[in-house]
């Protein structure tokens, strides 16, 4: 069936060829011309890329790096026939319903429309953290910018959830574009901000259903063929980070990287570059510590009175990770009972609350869920 919307990949270019055990290609299964598509169900993630310039480079630096553990399952599907959302729409949406963890690698931006509302077709609400130097909503960037959150943030009946833009740099968004996320839930850490503690942004990837990475969210001397070029952004180091951030989230669904064109360049480091972040995601992946609470077991208790806001807030810390939750209440008017929802925070957040100050996340995780 997917070979509807999907080529294989070319033999003459199988990675699996990267004879070397410690290599990741010895250990990818691929949808190769000439064989029947793999049993693709039974794979936890699977690569999907563009039929543009570069993807080949790509491949050729991520399976030269090196594996994982022995059982790592890893499958890479192929290139898509056609890039465009109607035509995209339905294979995404057979992957998430499949269970299936789809890593897009796009060099067209708009293919996100199709990517969030796929997932958000298939599961009843959707949080969103995208890494990208502007705020993509019409009317506030140009079609040329791909403002593919539009609807997302503005449908009728919209059951999402809010999300996150992380590096957005505050000349590129008007000041209505502040408001208007504001409005819907949306945070935006600027760039300088989130540069100074990175590690600090490792809460909110670790929320969302879907994270997007926009390649203009590094500098363009890191990147050169990233689309729109920007003289200022993440270095690639710091994308890897979060990247693995990414990987490492318990609640995470897809992933995807867009944003480029490597059409006039045969730049192989900028090919590195993408298989460099990909590689990071699958050791995030690879990594997961499975630590998301259904319950408390293996979880400290920390009760942290705020006098000022009158508040005593319930802290839990995983002792697998060491990775913070605080824990929002919220009761149900129509049955009494107590809604529980636990948020990614920070350790900086616990200890800013107790010195009785709240962070911004705290503060608006309460105003929204409780």
């Amino acid at each position: 069936m997917l070979e509807n919307w999907l080529k294989p990949l070319p033999l003459v270019n199988l990675w699996s060829n990267h004879s070397y055990p410690w290599q990741l290609g010895s250990k990818t299964a691929f949808h190769a011309d000439g064989f029947e598509l793999p049993s693709w169900h039974s794979f936890p993630l699977a690569l999907i890329t563009c039929d543009s310039a570069g993807m080949t480079e790509m491949r050729n630096a991520l399976y030269s790096f090196k594996c994982f553990h022995d059982d790592f399952d890893f499958l890479d599907l192929g290139v898509l026939r056609k890039s465009n959302d109607s035509f995209a729409l339905p294979l995404f949406e057979e992957i998430f319903n499949a269970g299936v963890f789809p890593i897009l690698v796009t060099n067209d931006s708009s293919l996100n429309k199709s990517f969030m509302q796929a997932l958000h077709n298939v599961y009843s609400s959707l949080h969103l953290t995208t890494i990208d130097d502007r705020f993509r909503c019409f009317p506030f960037q140009s079609a040329s910018e791909f403002p593919y959150l539009d609807s997302f943030l503005s449908s009728e009946g919209e059951t999402s959830e809010g999300g996150h833009i992380i590096g957005v740099q505050s000349h590129l968004v008007p000041s209505e574009g502040f408001t208007y996320c504001d409005e819907k839930g949306v945070s935006l850490h600027r760039l300088g901000q989130a540069k100074q503690n990175l590690k600090d942004l490792e809460p909110s990837i670790r929320h969302a259903d879907i994270c997007i990475l926009e390649m203009s969210a590094l500098k363009h001397t890191d990147f050169p063929c990233q689309i729109p070029k920007s003289p200022s952004g993440f270095f690639l180091e710091e994308i890897c980070q979060l990247s693995r951030y990414a990987g490492l989230s318990d609640t995470l669904k897809g992933f995807s990287i867009s944003g480029f064109d490597f059409s006039s360049s045969s730049n192989q480091i900028d090919s590195q570059a993408l298989a460099q972040i990909v590689w990071y995601f699958l050791d995030g992946f690879n990594n997961k510590k499975g630590d998301f609470p259904v319950n408390f077991d293996g979880m400290m208790e920390y009760l942290v009175e705020v006098k000022e806001h009158q508040e005593i807030l319930t802290f839990w810390k995983s002792n697998r990770s060491g990775r913070w939750w605080v824990q929002i209440e919220k009761a149900n008017a129509s049955d009494e009972k107590i809604n529980l929802r636990l948020i990614p925070v920070s350790y900086q957040d616990y200890l800013d609350a107790c010195e009785g100050e709240l962070s911004t996340r705290v503060l608006k995780a309460l105003v929204k869920y409780s």
